[in-house]
């Protein structure tokens, strides 16, 4: 099978000492399908049990599968920033150097 990558990242989302094992991957390439080489693109979030890919499906546009990624980072940053600033187990402070300096939201 052949394929051919534009763009591919993973990344372990724990530190390198933990037991856990969540990761991401990002992928845009070109896949050899029994049609033939089509465009392959999606976003995969693991961890120890579950897993989930979004994928640009045949019906969606280049520009659809973008607004679907857009539409997670909203959602994702919202979810942060209520589990930092709104949660009763929110953190009493932020030790990790991975996380951006985030000022709560109006």
């Amino acid at each position: 099978m052949e394929r051919t990558a534009y763009f591919k990242l993973e990344k372990w989302l724990n530190k390198e000492n933990s037991p856990s094992t969540g990761s991401i991957v990002c992928f845009d390439g070109d896949v050899e399908y029994t049609k033939g080489i089509e465009p392959c693109m999606f976003v995969e979030i693991a961890d120890c049990h579950s897993k989930v890919r979004l994928h640009k499906s045949h019906t969606d546009t280049t520009e659809e599968f973008i607004d679907k990624i857009d539409l997670m980072i909203n959602a994702l940053e919202r979810y942060r920033n209520h589990l930092i600033y709104e949660s009763p187990h929110k953190p009493t402070e932020r030790k990790s150097p991975n996380f951006y300096r985030i000022t709560k939201p109006q």
